[in-house]
């Protein structure tokens, strides 16, 4: 049976479908939470380009990962939840929950692979980010990404029943006898698919994909009319050959729509070398903590490196060299999309001070739905472009 004709898991609960709108419970609709969806909308605003990017790893539609962070905690990336039977990290893993998706440190840990996972690892956005929607693509095997099972399982651990007369979906849940946790879900579920539907930041998997139909693609760079009067700048250590036509085209409506003449690409794709210099000048100017906090894992064990060489009191060159190293130890892409192929997803930086009218660039970039993921200061030092390439 297809997610969007109505099912249940157990004969005595409320039966659901998937529409365009999101879940609709039989004989009660489509419920959303009261109010404009202001709880959504700041949860994709804050951490929409980190949820674009696990989605995308993952294969897990974005709404599912939106209405779980706004379940867990309605946004707050310092939220942690010790269990009764609490002692310590260490002693009792299965016991605190961390983060924005508020995953246990040892459910994440068993998600991800990963022994060495703890209590600050959750508490970056990327980290919970990661191993909840890991966590989520794990029970897929069970859930089929229904998001009332979705909502159950990662509550619960896996689908059970529940006998409550204050639970309509017979799931077990937390607080047991009651469907709160499905409920709220479901309400979060239906405002993310609303607010994703139509905001600039275009989720990089829609929720479409779990209505069995593709998403409408948007309109190739050669039915567009390219602006003549722009003028696209490189900076000394950028490469002109690494930004595609496509690309080209694509920032230069960008800066035309926004009224302005001209910007300069400071960065494109990156050999491992490039992105340990790079890296390298970067943690010399805003420091370790501010350079970890655009990182994810792989990248935080390039700034440990470096810390580890400096404190060694290695000179520049031989630091560069041994971030170097563990950039392609961990593989160049796990650190930055710089250093992927430009072909398939072209990524590359402008200066912001090449821009006079930043307020109308940055407007008119988030209103491009071909640029998937976009980064400005102070979240990182430029403006960061990234953009799938056609496959023709």
């Amino acid at each position: 049976m297809a997610l969007t004709d109505y099912h249940h898991v157990f004969d005595d609960s409320i039966r659901w479908r998937l529409t365009r709108e999101g879940v609709e419970i039989e004989n009660s609709g489509i419920e959303r939470t009261k109010g404009a969806p202001a709880t959504v909308t700041r949860v994709w605003q804050n951490f929409g380009a980190y949820i674009n990017d696990v989605a995308r790893t993952y294969r897990v539609p974005c709404v599912l990962i939106v209405a779980t962070v706004c379940t867990e905690t309605a946004g707050n990336p310092d939220a942690v939840r010790e269990e009764p039977g609490y002692t310590s990290d260490s002693a009792t893993p299965h016991r605190i929950s961390a983060g924005l998706m508020q995953t246990l440190i040892s459910t994440a840990r068993e998600a991800m692979g990963d022994s060495s996972i703890d209590r600050n690892y959750l508490l970056k956005p990327a980290g919970s980010l990661t191993a909840g929607t890991a966590y989520i693509s794990q029970q897929a095997r069970t859930t089929q990404l229904d998001p009332p099972l979705v909502a159950a399982a990662y509550n619960a651990g896996r689908i059970a029943y529940q006998n409550g007369s204050a639970n309509r979906w017979k799931l077990r849940q937390y607080r047991i006898g009651t469907g709160e946790h499905c409920d709220r879900f479901v309400r979060f579920f239906n405002d993310a698919v609303f607010v994703l539907a139509s905001h600039s930041l275009r989720p990089t998997v829609p929720y479409e994909n779990l209505l069995g139909a593709a998403p409408p693609q948007p309109r190739t760079y050669v039915e567009r009319k390219q602006p003549t009067d722009v003028e696209i700048r490189f900076a000394t250590n950028a490469r002109p050959e690494s930004v595609t036509a496509f690309s080209m085209g694509i920032l230069k409506e960008i800066v035309a729509a926004a009224g302005l003449k001209s910007a300069l690409i400071s960065s494109t794709s990156r050999t491992p070398a490039d992105q340990a210099r790079i890296m390298y000048n970067n943690l010399e100017k805003y420091g370790v903590q501010h350079q970890k906090d655009l990182y994810g894992r792989s990248g935080d064990s390039v700034i440990d490196e470096y810390v580890k060489s400096r404190a060694a009191g290695k000179t520049s060159d031989q630091i560069k060299a041994d971030m170097e190293t563990k950039i392609n130890e961990v593989g160049p892409t796990n650190v930055s999309r710089h250093t992927g192929d430009p072909n398939v997803l072209n990524v590359f930086d402008v200066a912001p001070s090449s821009i006079t009218n930043k307020v109308a660039f940055e407007k008119a970039v988030k209103a491009d739905s071909r640029v998937t993921k976009f980064l400005m200061p102070p979240q990182d030092p430029g403006y960061h472009l990234e953009i799938p390439q056609p496959k023709s």
